[in-house]
Parts: structure tokens; sequence; C-alpha cells
């Protein structure tokens, strides 16, 4: 498969192009199939049933031939086994759900790298150009007899630190690019690749109403919910099984040899299936059907767990960038303020390169907790609402 580049790409359009290219989602949609045709088999529970037979005995030179087909009429176990039809198709749903839940984050995760990397680079670029000056004017100023060597060295080797640094980051980014490409298939472009994330609706008014909402809808739960159902009813089933099954046959059959005889017949057939270990299969449905209350008691608790608390880590980030964007400010400021007292004497070389090592650090905080805000409403979008994003 072939890569794509893609011209200001955004969140929604690399969602869609890991649905296409992602092996991982390919795996999960396909037990999602299966899932659906369990859900169709078990609704065939009552279909009837056909044989067909045919025999040839050479040394008498006869051949019979025979046709049977038999309709379940009444069976408790077919019955139990109808019923798991519409669990199944609904556990197919919430795990089609979940399939597309990981994948959104799997992209997200693999674009704020992106993102965060190409920060991160722009921002050691404005320290170095910012240094690369100093180290100029430190340097004419050591021509004029005006700068000290110490100042000449000091300002070379920061940059040369900032430079290594940049080339770390640079590989760093290339790592993240091939990240999104083996999921997406798409080349992306770096300077334009933009994550905006959709609007999922209106948020829950609290961390306690979040925590409500995701311990009712949230997949997890829900699967969990849907297994439990299935486990029921396949406890049922174990004593089902051996109770007796009426069912109508007809049948004819067709022999030829010295005579022919043509034979049709219809009736009524009673079938008692006589197995043993009964008794292990009834405590195996116990042990099972225990485990499946506990996962879905672990499921609901977990999935309020974490609702709540990215309820509250989104609020939170969301104070956290107002003060970064202060500080961020406040650092731009502190560079000027810096740079006209070094040039009148009053402050330092070492002056200097603290304030634009705050600015960098400043910047890429920023959009750390920017990208952290968003993964943190997106998960709890996922958490609480049953539209799939995008």
């Amino acid at each position: 498969m072939g890569s794509g580049v893609a011209q200001a790409q955004s969140f929604e359009d690399a969602v869609r192009a890991a649905r296409q290219a992602d092996a991982q989602y390919a795996a999960q949609r396909a037990s999602v199939d299966g899932r659906r045709l369990q859900s169709r088999q078990a609704a065939s529970a009552y279909f009837p049933s056909a044989s067909a037979g045919y025999t040839r005995t050479d040394s008498a030179g006869s051949a019979a031939r025979s046709l049977s087909v038999t309709q379940p009429l009444v069976s408790y176990e077919r019955y139990l086994t109808l019923q798991q039809s519409e669990p199944l198709a609904a556990l197919a749903q919430a795990e089609a759900r979940q399939a597309d839940s990981d994948l959104i984050l799997r992209v997200h995760t693999a674009m704020a790298e992106i993102v965060r990397q190409r920060e991160s680079i722009r921002s050691l670029g404005v320290q170095i150009d910012g240094l690369q000056e100093q180290f100029r004017r430190a340097v004419r100023l050591r021509e004029l007899g005006q700068g000290t060597v110490t100042e000449v060295s000091d300002f070379e080797v920061r940059v040369a630190v900032a430079q290594g640094n940049r080339v770390n980051q640079q590989t760093a980014l290339q790592a993240a690019v091939r990240s999104f490409t083996l999921l997406t298939g798409l080349t992306p472009d770096v300077a334009k690749l933009a994550l905006v994330l959709p609007q999922a609706g209106d948020e829950p008014a609290d961390a306690q109403a979040a925590a409500a909402v995701a311990r009712a809808s949230a997949p997890a739960p829900v699967s969990a919910r849907l297994n439990l159902a299935l486990t029921r009813i396949a406890s049922r089933r174990v004593k089902a099984q051996y109770l007796p099954e009426l069912s109508i046959q007809a049948g004819y059959s067709q022999s030829a040899g010295a005579a022919a005889v043509n034979t049709a017949k219809l009736g009524f057939s009673v079938t008692v299936p006589l197995t043993a270990g009964g008794y292990y299969q009834f405590q195996q449905a116990e042990i099972d059907l225990v485990r499946a209350q506990e996962s879905l008691r672990f499921a609901e608790e977990s999935a309020a767990s974490d609702a709540a608390r990215l309820h509250q880590t989104a609020a939170a980030l969301s104070e956290e960038v107002l003060i970064r964007k202060r500080a961020l400010e406040g650092a731009r400021l502190a560079v000027d303020a810096n740079l006209k007292s070094y040039l009148g004497g009053v402050k330092s070389n070492i002056d200097v390169v603290t304030s634009y090592q705050i600015l960098a650090d400043a910047e890429v905080a920023l959009v750390g907790s920017e990208l952290a805000r968003g993964e943190a409403r997106l998960r709890l979008a996922l958490l609480v609402s049953d539209r799939l994003l995008p």
C-alpha cells in the first residue's frame, strides 16, 4: 500500500484513513463480524434440517435413496439459543464502538506526538536564533576589546547544546511521522498538520454526572452487561440440554433391486439426550456466572472512576493552559528585558541564556498542556457519548 501526502490534514481525515489502513482495527472489525455471524446463527435455532442418502450394493445390484426433513417444534434448549441472538447483535455493536474508540485514541496519540515534536523543534529554533545573535554580538564586542573570551565561549557552547537538542527532536519527529504513516497509510504534511478535535456535544456538568453516564453507557460496561446476559442464558442451556425435544419428521426412501420399494413417512419424534458429566457442567456454569457478574462490577467501577478523573483532569488542564499562556507572555517580556539590560551592562550573559531557555520551556509546556487537555476531553467524550467521533 503506497503512502499519499495529506495537505492540511485534519483529525477527521486521519481517522477515516486509519479505518482503511490500520491492521489492528481491521482485526477488531473481523471479530465484530464474527460476533454478528454468531447472532445470525443463534437466530436460526428453529430452522429445519434435512439429510439425504444414497447407498448402492454392487454384489446385489441394488440401490437405495433416502431424504428426510426434521422440523423442531418444542425445545427449551433451542429456545434459549434463539434468545442469545439479540444480545449477541448488541454485543457486536458495543465491540464495534470500542474498536472505533481505540482507533480514535491511537490516531490522536500519533498526531499529538507529531505536533509536540514539531513545536519543540520550532521553539528550539527560536532559542538557537537568539543565542546565535548573542554569540555574534559577543564576538564583535570581543574584537572591539569590550567583551570577554568567557562570554564568547559560553554563548558558543549554549548554541551547540541547543543544536544538539534539535537534532534529537528531529529524530523523534521522524519516528512520530513513521508511526502516523503506519497507522493511517498517509504521509503527513508536518507543517500544516492541525490537531483540532471535533465537538463532542455537551459535557456532563460535574465529575459525579460524568461517572453516572459512563457507568451506564461506556463501551466496557455495556459489553460486560451483555456478556452477563449471555452467560445467564448459557447457564440455563446447561440444564435445558437434558430436557426432551419434540420434532416433526418427514421422510421418503426408494430402493431398487429385485423389487422396487418406495416409502413415505410422516411422524413425530421425541429426543432425550443422556450424557455424562452434567454435574461438572453445572458447576462450570455457576463459576462462569460469578465471573461475569464480577467483570461487570469491575467494568462499571472502572468506567465511572475514569470518567470522574477525566472530567476533573480536563477542568484542571483548562486552568493550567490559562496559567501557562500568562507564563509564556511573561517569558517573552523577560527575554526583551534581559537583552536590554545585558546591552546596558546590568545583566550578564547567563541571564540572557537563562531567559531564552525559560521561554523555550514555557512554549513547550503550553503545547503539552493543550494536547493533554484535548486528550482528556476526547477520552471523556468516548466514555459518555454514544455518538462516535469523528
